[in-house]
C-alpha cells in the first residue's frame, strides 16, 4: 500500500463486509489494520483479490481490542443528541404559541438533527454495511421532514392565514440574546 488510492481499493473491497469493524491505515509503513468480528478468510481472501501483494502479519480478533473511541463517540452523540431534543421542544412549542412558521421549521430541523444522532448511535462500532444502511434510512427521515415542511408551506400560501404573534417572537428573541 504506496498510496491513497490502494486504501480506497481496500475500503470499498472490505465494505460490504459485515464482519469488518473497523480500519486503520498506516501508508508510509504499508499496513493495513482490520479488527473484525469472524469471517477472516473472507477478508484475506477480498485483500489477495486485489493484487496489491497484501500478506497476513498477525491476527486478533476485535473482541479482544479495546475499541474505547466507539465509547467516546456515543457519549458525544448522546449530548448533542439530549441538546436538539431541548431545542426542538422549546422551538416547537413557542413557534404553536405565536403561530411562527420559521419557529416551527427550525424546530423540525432540529428533530431531524436528533434523529440523526439517535440513530447514529446504532452505527458507531458497528460494520460498514450497517452503517450504510443507517445513513440511508436518515436520509429517508429527512427528506419525509422536507416534504412534510414543503406542504405546510403550500397550506399556509394557499390559505387565509392569521399573521403571527410578532411579541412573542420578540420576547423569545430577546431571551435567546440574553442567553449568550
Amino acid at each position: 500500500m504506496d498510496c491513497p488510492s490502494e486504501e480506497r481499493l481496500i475500503r470499498m473491497k472490505l465494505e460490504g463486509n459485515a464482519s469488518v469493524r473497523k480500519l486503520e491505515f498506516d501508508i508510509p509503513e504499508r499496513l493495513v489494520s482490520v479488527y473484525y468480528n469472524g469471517g477472516l478468510p473472507a477478508i484475506e481472501n477480498a485483500i489477495k483479490e486485489l493484487k496489491l501483494g497484501g500478506k497476513v502479519l498477525s491476527t486478533v480478533e476485535a473482541g479482544t481490542i479495546d475499541l474505547t473511541e466507539d465509547a467516546d463517540q456515543k457519549r458525544l452523540l448522546w449530548v448533542v443528541l439530549w441538546i436538539n431534543l431541548a431545542f426542538f421542544v422549546v422551538e416547537i412549542s413557542t413557534g404553536v404559541v405565536a403561530k411562527s412558521m420559521g419557529l416551527v421549521a427550525d424546530s423540525l430541523d432540529m428533530l431531524a438533527d436528533a434523529f440523526v444522532y439517535g440513530i447514529s448511535l446504532m452505527a458507531v462500532g458497528k460494520s460498514v454495511v450497517r452503517k450504510k444502511n443507517i445513513a440511508k434510512a436518515a436520509g429517508y427521515f429527512q427528506i419525509t421532514l422536507a416534504f412534510i415542511g414543503f406542504i405546510e408551506v403550500l397550506r399556509r400560501f394557499s390559505g387565509a392565514e392569521q399573521m403571527p404573534d410578532f411579541s412573542t417572537m420578540i420576547v423569545v428573541s430577546i431571551l435567546a440574546l440574553l442567553a449568550n
